[in-house]
């Protein structure tokens, strides 16, 4: 099956990691902690301290999008930013070799720690590749199993998806992609679907693994889009939406209480697309860019002892039913 821009998608359920292809052990590098997040890294002090400084804005995006709630702290991760060849000894399972897939990143989570590394390799397009397909593998998962598990998919799924690609730059300034560059690579074929407003809004998690998965991840961030990218009255709408439903609302009754106005209105406005004129692609984020803490050396052994507890993370991701 084709790919965008040489990245592929394995799919099990609703979570999604990006599939790796090939990969070299670490001799040292350089460390950096902050907000619950660890980078390690061998190339530079400075680039470990830009995906740092990346990770921390793009927490605060998930946080401002999803509406999170203040006191929530995401789970600890530990990134290894390394090359195809490192990740080929420390990361790549005998089934991952078997399979021969292209290595972007790969999101291994635990039930108190996540493991995660940024795979730069040739077959990556574009120096910020490795890195958008990390930021996506971690929106995912983090909307899927943080405090909008059990919101209905279109919620999770279409903030997910709406980050797809996204770039982040200082000062909080983000740039939403147009489009979604990294798509999902489906193993089994399925039934094309038509999801319109009160299909998407209604559908479960269920339904989607009987259903068309791309084409309502494709609705879900349009509609994501038509809520979050317009005014800052209509994103609170959309989250209020979230938020009845998360409850138990009927989908109709729900729009007409967070939008104030019939799900008929509501639904004819967001299909005729009239809107996506208005639709802000480009966002400054509220209040500040928390600092990124000094980048401390780390000597081969330390390194070793980390990217061995990698190691051990994803043999046991692989030996998962």
């Amino acid at each position: 099956m084709s790919s965008h821009d040489g990245v592929r998608f394995k799919v099990s359920g609703l979570l999604l990691w990006l599939a790796l292809g090939p990969a070299a052990a670490m001799a040292g590098g350089w460390r950096v902690s902050a907000d619950q997040t660890t980078l390690v890294c061998t190339t530079s002090a400075s680039k470990c301290a830009r995906i740092a400084a990346q990770f921390l804005d793009f927490t605060r995006l998930l946080r401002y999008l999803a509406a999170w709630d203040a006191d929530y702290t995401p789970q600890p991760l530990v990134v290894f930013d390394m090359t195809a060849d490192q990740a080929n000894v420390w990361l790549l399972t005998t089934a991952d070799r078997r399979e021969n897939g292209i290595v972007g990143s790969k999101l291994l989570p635990g039930s108190e720690q996540t493991f995660a590394a940024i795979v730069e390799s040739p077959e990556m397009v574009g120096e910020n590749s490795s890195l958008q397909g990390m930021l996506l593998l971690y929106a995912q998962s983090i909307m899927l199993t943080g405090p909008t598990a059990r919101y209905p998919p279109w919620y999770p799924l279409g903030i997910s998806e709406l980050v797809n690609g996204v770039i982040l730059r200082n000062g909080g300034v983000v740039y939403f992609d147009h489009s979604a560059p990294f798509q999902p690579v489906l193993k089994t074929r399925q039934a094309s679907a038509r999801y319109d407003l009160k299909h998407l809004l209604e559908a479960t998690a269920a339904d989607l693994s009987g259903g068309d998965y791309r084409e309502f991840l494709r609705r879900a961030r349009s509609w994501a889009e038509f809520g979050l990218l317009m005014t800052p009255e209509q994103r609170a709408q959309y989250q209020e939406l979230g938020l009845l439903m998360r409850q138990g609302a009927d989908a109709e009754e729900a729009v007409q209480k967070a939008f104030g106005r019939p799900f008929s209105q509501v639904e004819t406005e967001f299909e005729d697309g009239h809107w996506r004129k208005s639709a802000q692609f480009r966002l400054n984020l509220p209040g500040t860019s928390a600092p990124v803490p000094a980048v401390e050396n780390v000597d081969g052994e330390q390194v070793n002892a980390l990217l061995a507890q990698l190691k051990a993370r994803a043999g046991e991701a692989h030996s998962k039913p």
